[in-house]
């Protein structure tokens, strides 16, 4: 895993390259590289992580043996062995990195479709003058690129492209997403001038610096339902995990798992133990207040399995202490409490290992969220009884006070043309689109995503798959790969993701919906496939969903309440220009009056304060 840098620019050189590698030194400490071509205005910047191949010749940049290519390279290719095998590349590395590069001097971009990994992907051409941008399929790795008159660049955080001397602006769209969806949708970031690119994608640039964006991989052509015997569906779900997981234990380094207790990473665990001749090493931690705290299921999960179990135990304050690393390394505003914990458990994990596999992928794939439930009462209320029917569920569960009333909030909305938007937004507990309007002072409508949910109920599939392949294409993609790779990658942790192997995405998203919910349980086949394991321990595989939190509210409510009076102070809200401070002060007066459902909306403004004062001033 490594961090990469670049630019096409007759403006910029070899020092601008030198900040914005050494930006990115926390993703490779191993090692750094540059590519100075003064010529063709190409310059190449690497940092490393030493996981495949740790001598030198392994170190990148790049070249291929005609040294007509230079390649800068981010993540793992693990089928790079069998690449290589078929076609008939022979190599003096032991690396990914060689294998990659042959394949594209062969193939061109035709090689991206057989690359089974995590990638973020920089090739330049020196005969053609030409830049090849590629992001694996599922967005397990980053880049973002700017596009500006004076030059070209992309690096694999946005803190390395802002090393450069561009305007810092503040996208409008983006940050109404941002308080509508607690993250910024693909293809925007923060910053007007700076993008991400699409995962499936690959960008070309040459020197007239004209961009061309192609799709490689998309998951909507692989969506082909097929029937299947339950028995046959678990065994042949095992069969391509087991592989999965295989690949994925390929390193020169030592190799851990994250472990939760619950299903996904329990089940990816034993996947791993029963490939390892050796007890594997098994990372979680454990919270001192008790609703937030399952490490006593990761432990016996990791008793009966018999892994070498690591532990360790924070507090509030503990965790706390990590938003300051949390708001520099997040290099956008990014209202996701568990960040904290999860950049603590990569900092254990880092002790021991420098690889972690990770249970990520099993909920989209396998519908394991409460919005799948509240989607399908929804539609089923609509279909019977039409607005009225769903008018006067909202006003009922409004009128009973409590959570209920919360619930009342998934309604809202339901009248748009695209209603589970909305109810994602309202899941997590952010701002409607009518409160995000009234916060920026202007109408918002949401439109970042809407292109792709049309594509999705044009084809011929029910609601749940619908919701399932939207939040594989995003929330999983922009949210989830996101903060692990940035809560990884600040400790120089290469976190590895079996269940995002496209092999097993495309068999997941194919099998039928009654064997990913049936009699009411989520994720049915994967909770079949880890009895198996867990034979005596059902309770612990049907127990009921926990995630992976913060104490953001009760920080809000007591020992952090200053945050409140410090970032969201009507004169700085004013000054600030940005935002309705008659809206904010409202928001504020209900939470302290006892609506602590608005603590979610609280954090998302705090955070993003916090994220302008390290960015923008």
């Amino acid at each position: 895993m490594c961090g990469i840098a670049g630019f096409i620019s007759s403006t910029w050189g070899p020092h601008d390259l030198v900040k914005m590698t050494r930006r990115l030194q926390h993703r490779g400490p191993d090692a750094e590289g540059f590519y100075n071509n003064r010529e063709q205005n190409i310059f190449l910047g690497h940092r490393r992580l030493s996981i495949l191949d740790l001598s030198e010749a392994a170190n990148q940049p790049f070249y291929s043996k005609d040294k007509r290519y230079v390649m800068v390279f981010n993540g793992e290719v693990f089928n790079y062995q069998e690449i290589a095998a078929k076609n008939n590349i022979t190599t003096v590395t032991t690396s990914d990195t060689e294998v990659i590069i042959e394949l594209f001097a062969q193939k061109g971009a035709q090689a991206f479709k057989e690359f089974n990994g995590m990638f973020a992907i920089a090739i330049w051409d020196t005969l053609e003058e030409k830049l090849t941008l590629v992001r694996d399929r599922f967005g397990i790795k980053p880049v973002c690129y700017y596009d500006g008159p004076d030059g070209f660049a992309f690096a694999s955080e946005i803190k390395s492209i802002i090393q450069l001397p561009i305007p810092r602006l503040i996208n409008s769209e983006a940050l109404a997403d941002y308080l509508f969806l607690e993250y910024i949708p693909k293809p925007n970031t923060i910053f007007q001038n700076i993008k991400k690119l699409t995962n499936g994608c690959y960008l070309e640039i040459g020197k007239d610096l004209r961009i061309q964006i192609k799709t490689y991989y998309d998951i909507r052509d692989k969506y082909n339902p097929f029937v299947v015997k339950e028995e046959d569906a678990i065994s042949q779900f095992q069969d391509i995990l087991s592989n999965a997981v295989k690949t994925r234990m390929i390193s020169d380094v030592p190799v851990g798992t994250f472990l939760s207790g619950g299903v996904d990473s329990s089940l990816i665990t034993a996947k791993f133990q029963e490939n390892s001749a050796q007890s594997v090493d098994s990372y979680t931690i454990g919270f001192e207040e008790k609703k937030y705290d399952e490490s006593v299921y990761a432990q016996r999960v990791a008793t009966i399995l018999q892994t070498n179990h690591h532990e360790r135990r924070f507090n509030s304050e503990d965790i706390f202490s990590e938003l300051k690393n949390a708001v520099e390394f997040y290099d956008e505003p990014f209202a996701v409490a568990s960040v904290m914990p999860s950049m603590l458990v990569s900092g254990i994990a880092r002790q021991h290992a420098a690889v972690a596999l990770s249970g990520d992928g099993g909920d989209e794939l396998f519908m394991g969220y409460n919005t799948y439930k509240w989607y399908e009462r929804m539609s089923t209320l609509k279909r019977m009884g039409g607005k009225p029917a769903l008018n006067l569920a909202e006003k009922m569960l409004a009128t009973m006070g409590g959570k209920p009333a919360i619930k009342a909030r998934l309604f809202d909305g339901w009248k748009d043309q695209h209603p589970y938007i909305n109810l994602w937004s309202q899941d997590q507990q952010m701002f409607t689109q009518k409160e995000v309007g009234k916060l920026l002072n202007y109408a918002y409508k949401h439109q970042t995503t809407i292109p792709y949910w049309e594509s999705l109920e044009k084809a011929n599939m029910n609601d749940m798959q619908e919701v399932s392949l939207f939040d594989i294409q995003y929330y999983l993609a922009d949210d989830l790969m996101y903060k692990m790779d940035i809560a990884s990658m600040r400790h120089g942790l290469e976190v590895r993701c079996p269940f995002l192997d496209y092999n097993l995405v495309e068999y997941a998203v194919n099998l039928p919906v009654e064997l990913k919910i049936k009699n009411g349980s989520q994720k049915y086949i994967l909770k079949k496939a880890l009895e198996k394991y867990l034979p005596n321990d059902k309770d612990i595989i049907y127990r009921t969903k926990w995630g992976f939190a913060a104490p953001s509210e009760e920080w809000l409510k007591e020992s952090h309440k200053y945050l409140i009076d410090q970032y969201l102070a009507p004169k700085r809200i004013t000054e600030q220009g940005i935002f309705s401070s008659r809206e904010i002060s409202k928001l504020v007066a209900s939470f302290r009056e006892g609506n602590y459902f608005h603590g979610k909306r609280i954090w998302a403004l705090i955070i993003f304060q916090l994220w302008y004062d390290q960015y923008m001033n």
